[in-house]
């Protein structure tokens, strides 16, 4: 349980400075305003073309350990439709559920899988981090695109949004250098290395500096709801998953640990950028990366595969 609280820790803290910095030093918001944009289309980017590019993939027992968490969160977003039909939603609202069930923190999960499994792990890490980076951010896009205030809602708008979302460009762009073997190498790695650096703690900040403590009841249940769905549901069914494949060892270990890690914080930047609820979104973040201290604890703990 210590290395989950160690991992997760610095994590909760960037967001703490962040929600401090609102509070103390005058006209931050414009800053962080600033700030989302660089992050959004730059500093990610930079971040998804030189990990995806660098992943060294393996090849065993993982096919069906990446299909458990493809397949585990295709369950999560049709449960969400499925009691959208039945429980009417704002639309923005909506958007913060969706993405707050589906996506994860690459940070977390890459730090966790190397303090709990080493170097082994990492690699795996990787492997899953570039289908499912590409997966969720396709499918939020969608989702933000049809439901975020002022989006057209028509196919082709769809797909042009995901043709000029950077993060998907990014991935996309990632997976095919690692496909023809090209990384990014001297002087211009380390320019990237300068800008992935700071994607984290800016896009973790801006999550802290965008926290409103106040919120509607609707809101505080579409928190609880969405964290139920992303820390408990998802983990059980991908455990169920895993087990029905007779995945086991590292691959069965590393898709349950994916599938267990806080949502990602940036998608409070596409939240913002993309017309969703940012402040819901902003408290799921928190509230996912704060509870996963003890459901991850709990989960790996509890589960032998």
């Amino acid at each position: 349980m210590l290395n989950v609280f160690l991992s997760i820790l610095p994590i909760f803290l960037l967001i703490v400075i962040g929600f401090l910095s609102k509070l103390y030093i005058k006209d931050v918001t414009i800053f962080w305003g600033f700030s989302d944009k660089f992050v959004y289309y730059l500093f990610f980017p930079a971040l998804l073309i030189l990990d995806i590019s660098d992943t060294h993939f393996s090849s065993t027992n993982n096919f069906y350990s990446i299909m458990s968490t493809i397949i585990s969160t295709i369950i999560i977003s049709l449960i969400i439709f499925v009691v959208k039909f039945f429980i009417k939603t704002s639309p923005d609202l909506f958007t913060s559920i969706f993405q707050g069930s589906i996506r994860y923190n690459s940070y977390i999960f890459i730090a966790l899988s190397q303090s709990l499994f080493g170097s082994e792990g990492v690699a795996l890490s990787g492997f899953f981090v570039s289908y499912m980076i590409i997966l969720t951010n396709i499918m939020s896009v969608l989702v933000m695109n049809h439901y975020g205030t002022g989006s057209k809602k028509n196919l082709s708008s769809a797909m042009l949004a995901l043709t000029k979302n950077p993060l998907i460009i990014g991935a996309v762009l990632g997976v095919v250098m690692n496909m023809l073997n090209i990384h990014v190498t001297g002087a211009l790695r380390q320019l990237f290395l300068y800008l992935s650096n700071a994607a984290t703690p800016l896009s973790l900040m801006s999550v802290g500096a965008g926290l409103i403590v106040s919120m509607h009841i609707r809101q505080i249940v579409a928190i609880f709801y969405t964290t139920l769905l992303k820390l408990v549901a998802m983990p059980i069914i991908t455990i169920v998953l895993v087990k029905y494949f007779d995945v086991s060892g590292l691959p069965a270990s590393i898709a349950i640990l994916y599938s267990a890690v806080p949502c990602a914080g940036n998608a409070y930047i596409l939240a913002r950028q993309m017309g969703g609820n940012h402040e819901v979104m902003a408290a799921i973040i928190i509230w996912t990366t704060l509870l996963s201290i003890f459901t991850l604890s709990f989960i790996l703990g509890s589960v032998t595969v």
